[in-house]
């Protein structure tokens, strides 16, 4: 699991805000939801990603059906809250080995989070990756393929 949306709370302050006004944010011009949905995006990396990966990231949510739905999922996952809290309950019973990783610099989901999912899913090991935010994939590739390849040799 990386950087998992997995215990409660989660989401980052913009999530929060988003949800609080949907409304309005969904009337936004399509040129300023752009904008703001790439300043976002943006900040889920630590280090900063390449303008041909944010493009990729932030396109399908352009548009004026990619808007829509952008809001639309926004708006069912901060009324389901109760999902995390469900899944909570359930992860003291797995009994096989599981691997976290997470970047220390997570401003979404915070390496907390990680810390509290290994305490409590009993087989867990967490790698903690240095200098990587949410998107470790991108602001730490090589260290959290190393990670992945540890995890599948044992």
């Amino acid at each position: 699991m990386v950087d998992a949306v997995s215990l409660d709370p989660w989401g980052s302050q913009f999530f929060e805000v988003v949800s609080d006004n949907i409304d309005v944010f969904r009337g936004l011009p399509p040129t300023l939801h752009e904008a703001l949905l790439r300043e976002y995006v943006q900040t889920a990396s630590h280090r900063g990603m390449r303008a041909s990966v944010l493009d990729a990231l932030v396109d399908p949510w352009c548009g004026e059906e990619g808007q829509a739905a952008f809001y639309r999922q926004l708006r069912h996952r901060s009324a389901d809250e109760g999902y995390i809290r469900h899944l909570k309950t359930h992860y003291g019973d797995l009994r096989q080995p599981v691997r976290l990783v997470w970047g220390t610099q997570d401003t979404w989901i915070p390496a907390e989070r990680g810390r509290e999912l290994a305490v409590t899913i009993p087989e867990a090991r967490l790698t903690l990756i240095e200098e990587a935010g949410h998107l470790v994939q991108e602001d730490a590739p090589g260290e959290l393929t190393a990670a992945l390849i540890s995890a599948i040799n044992g």
